[in-house]
């Protein structure tokens, strides 16, 4: 298995988001579209790529949230790659990246029923806290932060 530095330009990131996205709509419904405008890829995103033989079968990316933080984002892997800790692995090798680029903290937003990602992120010791922003009020959501040390 390869990994690869990219952008939110590259096709087979794309690709593998449209693959996540169209997942969440056939079990969630279009109360997701609300979401839509914040998932834009607006600010450059730093992504990794995971490949077998060439073929892109997980990613995981962060965008810039503030001056100190990113916030990660579109992190899917294929199904038939499932629970080999590859998501683990990216975000790990993203979080590297993120403080050689001098960023001190990060956060994630996911759904309050996404148990397999709430369960990665707090192994990957983000705390729980309090929905903020657009997601003050909305209780499909939960927000985590981590500090890097």
């Amino acid at each position: 298995m390869d990994t690869i530095l990219t952008d939110e330009n590259d096709k087979r990131f794309l690709e593998l988001v449209n693959e996540l996205d169209r997942g969440y709509y056939e079990r969630i419904g279009n109360e997701l579209s609300k979401y839509d405008s914040y998932n834009e890829f607006k600010n450059p995103h730093v992504v990794l790529l995971a490949l077998d033989k060439g073929i892109p079968v997980a990613c995981a990316s962060y965008r810039a949230f503030d001056d100190v933080s990113v916030e990660f984002k579109r992190v899917y892997t294929k199904r038939e790659y499932r629970r080999r800790g590859m998501a683990y692995n990216l975000i790990t090798q993203l979080e590297k990246s993120a403080v050689k680029n001098g960023y001190r903290f990060s956060y994630i937003i996911t759904g309050k029923n996404n148990k397999a990602a709430i369960s990665l992120y707090k192994k990957l010791n983000y705390k729980f806290i309090d929905n903020f922003g657009q997601f003050k009020d909305d209780n499909v959501v939960i927000c985590m932060k981590k500090e890097f040390k």
